[in-house]
């Protein structure tokens, strides 16, 4: 049970405080996401809003 008493010696030192290359990738496509859903969605910023899109469907 000696050998298991330590699991920082198990840990590898090369990546120890590296993120997988997914888990980074995903980060970033979330924040550039959300950026692009502030911008878009924001009335302030783009006009956008559900009245104007309601008014168009019935309209159509």
């Amino acid at each position: 049970m000696e050998e298991f008493e330590r699991i920082e010696d198990m840990e590898r030192q090369d990546t120890k405080h590296k993120l997988p290359a997914g888990w980074l990738l995903l980060f970033i496509g979330l924040i550039v996401f959300g950026i692009y859903y502030c911008v878009a969605y924001t009335p302030a910023i783009s006009g956008w809003s559900q009245v104007m899109e309601y008014e168009k469907s019935l309209k159509k």
